[in-house]
């Protein structure tokens, strides 16, 4: 099967998790990062719930945090009204079964933990670096070496790739305002793609990446 990759926007949707485990509590906190309202129905909650408690996510760099509620009590049919995204995180198969069935009723994308084979769409392991997001997927065959090469990119793709991009995308802002001739403006841009400006960042600073960038656009502007 040929999986076609897509970035979702979650942000004021409703996203259903069934199970109130570890591993729902960091589906929660993931989708509540990007923006999701969040209801998990589970009769209990994992301590990893704590930190989410009051409604709001807690640590959202970018200051976005979605809504988190909780319905105490086991799923029942209709749970997934409304719903956008559903997430199945529960240890009984029976249950897991029911909300597919509801799912694919209502046409809501769907995931199974650990059910690759009951899910429409598959949660990558993801590093986050800003704005920067790399994404790693098995298709759901083996999640362990997702995670295996998540770890990579968390050590080759340091913290100051998020300045790094930031910087890049106000001066590609700049050129494309800037420069008229199309020919010009994409050398330029893909000049700029090329800076290696993270060493730079972790070494001399935001002002010496400034000044690269801008040695880089006073080329095409001359």
């Amino acid at each position: 099967m040929v999986l076609y990759p897509a970035n979702i926007k979650i942000e004021g949707r409703l996203c259903v998790i069934i199970g109130g485990g570890r591993v729902a509590a960091r589906k929660a906190a993931s989708l509540l990062e990007c923006g999701a309202r969040v209801r998990v129905v589970s009769p209990e909650l994992d301590n990893g719930f704590d930190e989410l408690a009051g409604g709001q996510a807690q640590g959202v760099a970018d200051g976005r945090a979605g809504e988190f509620t909780h319905v105490a009590r086991p799923y029942q049919a209709g749970d997934l009204e409304g719903s956008f995204l559903v997430i199945a995180a529960t240890d009984d198969e029976a249950v897991n079964r029911a909300v597919e069935a509801e799912a694919q009723e209502r046409g809501l994308l769907l995931n199974v933990v650990d059910k690759p084979e009951q899910c429409n769409f598959y949660v990558p392991s993801s590093v986050r670096r800003g704005e920067l997001m790399l994404t790693v997927s098995t298709g759901g065959q083996l999640p362990a070496l997702s995670k295996r090469l998540r770890r990579r990119f968390e050590e080759e793709f340091p913290a100051e790739w998020a300045m790094a991009l930031e910087l890049l995308g106000e001066a590609g802002v700049q050129v494309i305002s800037r420069l008229k001739d199309e020919s010009r403006k994409k050398e330029c841009l893909t000049e700029l793609a090329a800076l290696d400006l993270v060493p730079l960042l972790r070494d001399a600073g935001e002002p010496a990446a400034r000044s690269e960038i801008e040695k880089c656009i006073s080329r095409y502007l001359a």
